[in-house]
């Protein structure tokens, strides 16, 4: 008995769903003024929300459709699930408020990583974990651990496992992003360490740190950023 033919996976056409989503995006935003809830669509907020969604969207196409030119993406890798809940993930994104450009750079350089499958292979399930995780977190989070991260490089040499010294890690993190006030950076803080991206305070007045290899990042908030600055390399010609 002969046995069926095995039908090849179809490519999945990710260029073609970029194009729809933005083609939506424009006419969602040319067709509000025939709009029954006109009055509700018109709100200044909607339309920016699309223009700024429109405008990220259109340049990650740009940059996805470069990366099939030169080959940097296997021919057979759309129709991977990686990819395929990668793109949800990031569409989803931008579906569910107003577009954050920093978490939505996060996102896109994760996406775009994969694709090459220099990091890691195409059954691996950490991609979309770390695009969940960037997407749960604010933009002031993401700066924060990002931050950790690049001092991680290069960490003042000074040592921050005694009480007096946790201010240390605060004013470090906030002199290097930029958030300029430690107490900002303590408000993220405290969530990172509730997401586990950040080690606890050692002490019960929350004074002391523990720097560790990682700037105080977890194994996993360090794999994570490593992952997203493989794109720097990913973008190399």
């Amino acid at each position: 008995m002969s046995e069926e033919p095995v039908e090849p996976k179809r490519e999945f056409d990710t260029s073609g769903v970029l194009a729809r989503t933005l083609t939506s995006l424009t006419e969602g935003l040319t067709g509000v003024g025939a709009s029954e809830r006109k009055d509700w669509i018109l709100s200044v907020g909607h339309i920016l929300q699309s223009i700024r969604s429109g405008r990220l969207l259109r340049s990650f196409a740009d940059e996805w459709n470069a990366y099939r030119e030169k080959g940097k993406v296997k021919e057979d890798y759309t129709a991977s699930e990686q990819h395929q809940e990668c793109l949800q993930e990031l569409l989803d994104f931008l579906d569910e408020g107003p577009p954050d450009s920093a978490r939505f750079a996060a996102l896109k350089k994760i996406l775009l990583v994969a694709a090459t499958e220099s990091a890691s292979a195409r059954d691996s399930v950490l991609p979309q974990q770390y695009m969940k995780i960037c997407r749960n977190l604010t933009s002031g989070e993401l700066l924060v651990m990002l931050t950790s991260f690049d001092l991680s490089k290069a960490p003042p040499s000074v040592k921050l496992d005694t009480p007096e010294e946790a201010r240390i890690w605060l004013d470090a993190v906030a002199r290097s992003s930029g958030l300029r006030y430690p107490e900002l950076v303590e408000i993220h803080e405290r969530v990172l360490i509730e997401k586990n991206l950040l080690t606890p305070r050692l002490y019960n007045d929350r004074s002391g740190v523990t720097i560790g290899s990682h700037f105080r990042l977890t194994a996993l908030a360090s794999d994570l950023c490593r992952y997203i600055e493989a794109y720097e390399e990913s973008v190399a010609p």
